[in-house]
C-alpha cells in the first residue's frame, strides 16, 4: 500500500481547490493511504475531505510536534507539495520520501531544488488553479484520471448547525481578506432588498472578523431594508461550509466561500474584479461568473470567456443591475431543484 502525503499549507480556498487532485488519486489508487496536510484555519475543514485517510494540521508559530512525529515515523513513499513555500519544501525534504514532487515555478532556491526530485513544469498563469494542482500527479509518476471539478467534499453528519437556521435561504458572503475585492455596500444592499422582495426567502450574511471586513459588513446593514440574519463572525468554518452546502443560492466575491459553494455544487454567483476568473472561477454547472466591466456572465458580450492574461478591473465597474439580473436568471434556472 503506497503512502502519499499531500502538502497544502496555503489558504482555505487553495485547500478546497486541492480536493479534485485528492479525488483523482483516490480513483486511480483506491488502496493507497492518502494523508492531507493543511495549515491554519484551513485545517478546520479536514473532516470534509472524505478522500483523505488522515489529515495533519500545521499550526503556524507552534512546534507542531505531532506533525513532525507523523512525518518522521510514517515515512511516505510520495510527497506532493502543492504549496511551494520554504516550509513545505523543508517538510518535503525531511520526509525522505523516494519521490518528492514540486513545481519548477517555485524551485528557485537550493532548498527547493533539493526538496523536490520530480517537478512539474506547468505555468500557473496558463492554467486554472485546479488544473495547476493536478499537474503534480503525472510529475510524480502517478496516473491522472479525469474527475469532476466539484462534488468531492462532504459535510460530516455530526456537524452542529445553529438551531435558528431556516429550511431554505440565500447566502451572501461579501467579505474577503483583500479590500480591493469588496463590492460597494450600497449595491449589496440593493441586491439583498431585491431578493427579499422577489423571492421572500430568508437572507443570511456570512463573513470573517477582520476589522475592515466587519466595517464593510456593517455598512451593508446600515443600508439594507430587508431582514438579514447576520452570521458574520458567529459561526465556525465547518458550520460555514455546512450552511453554504444547504443554501438555495450563494452570492460571493472571489474568496473561500465561493470555492466552498462550488465544491458543494450550490447555485452560485461569483463577483470578480481585480482577480482573474480564468484562474479562480468556479467550474460547476450551476455557477455564474460576473466580471467587473461586463454586463453578462463570463465576459460573453466581448467575444468569449476570460483569458489567461487580461487587465484587472475595479469592483465599482460591476453594476447592481448585472448582479440582480444574474440572480433572477439563476433562481429561475434552478427552480426545479426545489421540486
Amino acid at each position: 500500500m503506497s503512502r502519499i502525503l499531500l502538502l497544502q499549507l496555503k489558504r482555505i480556498g487553495d485547500a478546497v481547490l486541492t480536493a479534485p487532485s485528492l479525488a483523482a488519486l483516490r480513483a486511480a489508487l483506491p488502496d493507497a493511504h492518502l494523508t492531507l496536510a493543511l495549515a491554519g484555519a484551513a485545517a478546520q475543514l479536514g473532516p470534509v475531505f472524505t478522500d483523505a485517510d488522515a489529515v495533519l494540521t500545521w499550526t503556524p508559530e507552534k512546534p507542531n510536534l505531532r506533525f513532525w512525529r507523523h512525518l518522521l515515523t510514517r515515512k511516505p513513499d510520495i510527497v506532493l507539495d502543492f504549496s511551494g513555500t520554504d516550509r513545505s519544501a523543508l517538510l518535503s525534504l525531511a520526509s525522505r520520501a523516494p519521490v518528492r514532487a514540486g513545481y519548477d515555478k517555485f524551485a528557485q532556491s537550493l532548498l527547493h531544488r533539493r526538496a523536490w526530485n520530480q517537478r512539474s513544469s506547468a505555468q500557473v498563469r496558463e492554467l486554472h488553479t485546479i488544473d495547476f494542482h493536478q499537474t503534480l500527479l503525472p510529475a510524480a509518476g502517478l496516473p491522472l484520471p479525469a474527475v469532476p471539478d466539484s462534488g468531492h467534499l462532504k459535510i460530516p453528519e455530526n456537524t452542529r448547525l445553529p438551531a435558528y437556521l431556516p429550511a431554505q435561504y440565500i447566502v451572501v458572503h461579501p467579505g474577503t481578506a483583500r479590500e480591493e475585492k469588496f463590492w460597494p455596500p450600497e449595491r449589496w444592499a440593493a441586491v439583498l432588498d431585491h431578493l427579499h422582495a422577489t423571492y421572500g426567502l430568508p437572507l443570511l450574511l456570512t463573513g470573517g472578523t477582520w476589522e475592515f471586513e466587519m466595517r464593510h459588513q456593517q455598512s451593508i446593514f446600515r443600508l439594507v431594508k430587508a431582514p438579514v440574519l447576520d452570521l458574520a463572525g458567529r459561526i465556525t468554518l465547518p458550520q460555514l461550509a455546512a450552511i453554504i452546502a444547504r443554501a438555495r443560492m450563494a452570492i460571493t466575491v472571489d474568496t473561500a466561500a465561493m470555492h466552498l459553494a462550488a465544491a458543494f455544487q450550490v447555485p452560485q454567483i461569483g463577483l470578480f474584479g481585480p482577480t482573474n476568473p480564468f484562474h479562480w472561477a468556479p467550474r460547476q454547472p450551476r455557477a455564474v461568473v460576473l466580471r467587473a466591466g461586463y454586463s453578462t456572465p463570463e465576459n460573453a458580450d466581448s467575444g468569449g470567456p476570460p483569458q489567461p492574461r487580461q487587465a484587472s478591473q475595479l469592483m465599482t465597474e460591476l453594476s447592481m443591475e448585472t448582479v440582480r439580473n444574474a440572480a433572477d436568471r439563476l433562481m429561475t434556472a434552478t427552480a426545479n431543484d426545489l421540486k
